[in-house]
């Protein structure tokens, strides 16, 4: 890297120092006013300055002058060759960075270039001998050495990558690296004793080398060898009875094992610690989480890995969704709410986070809040119909339903939903339609909703009840409200509709039966039933009893504005 800024400072420093003379001397400098050899060093440094400034095309050209005037040199084929791997013409590059080479075996920078896009071509086995070439220009250094093997092993040339791996010192790190890509050529060639006499090997000489008992140890593990893997677990848990590593590897075995107790314990063991990577956690929780037997709820095992990875992890992003989407299965959501509401602001661009912090504050009906986080997810999210439903519905409940019809049209148009969600933002339109006065409009999207689903009962007994509040096709809305009381007989939401059905139909005994078993299965009846009940009392000839009840609906929420005239004067 250094000696290509040395290159372009010294291209830099050429082409200044042309431009000063030109100055100095009154002339204009051009191609056509300089000697072959300065011409050359002009195109050069008007390359690099091209190149500098991210003109590819321009710099492409400059250098490829430069190869017009002069081919000794192969600093314009190396630059060429950077310029083409960039616009990722390997195949150009390959061409250009071979000629520099060529021109130049001594420089490594050419060789490396060289290697670098044979390989992205997927020409391993001839970056060998370009790799041989640089181990003569540095014979001391070991990652050319290390290089040419691991093209040779990439290659499938496994014969002479191990004749490579037997030359290697016997001693220090790159004798350590030869042992672990020997196993790995012996167990290619599935010569699984050969590889694994290449570890005990190692370890006759190196015995505390918990890394390569570790590779030995999951080694017989991987080929079903479990009294010899238990045996090489036994040694690392002796050696490394504190170190994570090693408890997450026998942590595994057990796990494999179908020992999950002692899995478990080591597993632990590992979480406590803070220096190891959280991810490697949460994808063993995640094991443990695929292991169940009943997925509706978590294990006690995973309970204690979620408890302490975030004891530990906590302020994690991946470990607080993790831990908090625990609570909201376990519906402990005042606890998961505030964990949710820190991840909105540092992980904005998790989906189910903004849903699962919407579905708790539609649970608490903080209708107000949930427009603002709806907002807010929309920001990131405008192609998720969740959100505009979210937002839809709670303009329902703050009763802006201008609003409300507004978000919903736009959440429906999104392309790509699933039927569920079309199905929602039918029925919700539906609601805010006909609270806003527009109850054809209304009356087609309930007609949209049960083309989709014809017995959802609560479209059937909203619609029955909205026609029966308008006196219209009550054929119809009786035949609905019919479907919902004989699905549910105990449902006093049902029974009352299908009473007031029967009550604008005129039906007035008839009507008297659901109402009286709806008020009974009521706990705490509105002041709207109340106020139905008080009016088929009346009409089945019960007016003192009419009267007492339409007084206890006035002091509950939900009465007409008739309701004052209902007790002074009866039903007109």
């Amino acid at each position: 890297m250094k000696d290509k800024m040395k290159r372009v400072l010294i291209g830099l420093i050429l082409l200044v120092g042309i431009a000063v003379q030109g100055k100095a001397q009154g002339i204009v400098v051009s191609d056509t006013t300089l000697g072959a050899s300065d011409q050359y060093k002009y195109f050069f440094a008007k390359g690099l300055r091209s190149k500098m400034l991210g003109n590819q095309e321009e710099a492409i050209s400059f250098f490829q002058k430069c190869i017009e005037l002069s081919q000794v040199s192969g600093s314009a084929f190396y630059e060429l060759g950077l310029l083409y791997s960039e616009k990722k013409d390997y195949s150009a590059a390959t061409g250009y960075a071979r000629n520099a080479w060529k021109r130049d075996p001594a420089n490594k920078w050419y060789g490396l270039l060289l290697i670098e896009n044979l390989m992205l071509q997927g020409k391993q086995i001839d970056c060998v001998p370009v790799y041989r070439e640089l181990q003569k220009i540095e014979p001391v250094s070991e990652d050319f050495l290390t290089g040419e093997i691991e093209m040779l092993i990439q290659a499938k040339q496994e014969k002479e990558a191990l004749n490579r791996l037997n030359k290697l010192p016997k001693e220090g790190e790159i004798a350590r690296w030869g042992t672990v890509r020997k196993k790995d050529v012996y167990f290619s060639l599935n010569q699984f004793d050969k590889g694994a006499k290449v570890l005990l090997d190692w370890l006759k000489q190196y015995p505390d080398d918990y890394e390569i008992r570790g590779i030995l140890a999951e080694a017989y593990a991987t080929k079903g060898l479990k009294v010899e893997a238990a045996g090489q677990y036994k040694i690392l848990k002796t050696q490394n009875p504190d170190n994570p590593a090693v408890s997450f590897s026998l942590g595994q075995f057990y796990f494999q094992s179908g020992k999950k107790e002692e899995a478990l314990s080591e597993f632990l063991q590992g979480f406590r610690s803070p220096d190891v990577n959280p991810s490697i956690k949460i994808d063993i929780v995640k094991s443990y989480i695929s292991a169940q037997e009943q997925q509706n709820k978590l294990d006690e095992q995973v309970v204690k890995l979620i408890e302490v990875l975030y004891q530990v992890d906590k302020g994690n992003p991946s470990v607080d969704e993790l831990y908090a989407n625990y609570l909201y299965s376990e519906e402990r959501l005042a606890e998961a709410e505030p964990i949710y509401r820190e991840l909105i602001k540092t992980d904005q661009g998790n989906f189910v986070v903004w849903q699962n912090l919407l579905f708790i504050l539609n649970q608490k009906q903080q209708f107000q809040e949930i427009l603002s986080v709806s907002d807010s997810a929309l920001i990131y999210f405008p192609g998720q119909g969740l959100f505009y439903l979210f937002k839809g519905m709670a303009a329902i409940e703050q009763k802006d339903y201008p609003q409300a019809i507004s978000v919903l049209n736009k959440g429906l148009s999104v392309p790509g939903q699933n039927g569920e969600l079309i199905k929602q933002f039918y029925l919700s339109l539906a609601e805010a339609l006909y609270q806003n006065g527009n109850s054809d409009e209304a009356f087609r999207n309930f007609n949209q909703m049960l083309a989709l689903e014809p017995d959802n009962a609560q479209a059937l007994n909203n619609y029955s009840y909205y026609l029966a509040l308008e006196e219209r096709e009550l054929d119809k809305a009786l035949d609905m409200i019919s479907k919902c009381v004989k699905k549910e007989p105990e449902n006093a939401t049902y029974l009352d509709t299908f009473a007031w059905v029967l009550y604008q139909r005129k039906e007035y005994p008839k009507a008297m039966e659901p109402m009286v078993k709806a008020i009974q299965l009521s706990k705490d009846p509105s002041g709207e039933v109340m106020e139905h009940y008080g009016d088929i009392l009346f009409r089945n000839g019960k007016s003192e009893e009419a009267k007492q009840t339409w007084i206890k609906a006035k002091e509950k929420k939900g009465v007409s504005d008739k309701i004052d005239s209902k007790i002074k004067n009866g039903l007109q």
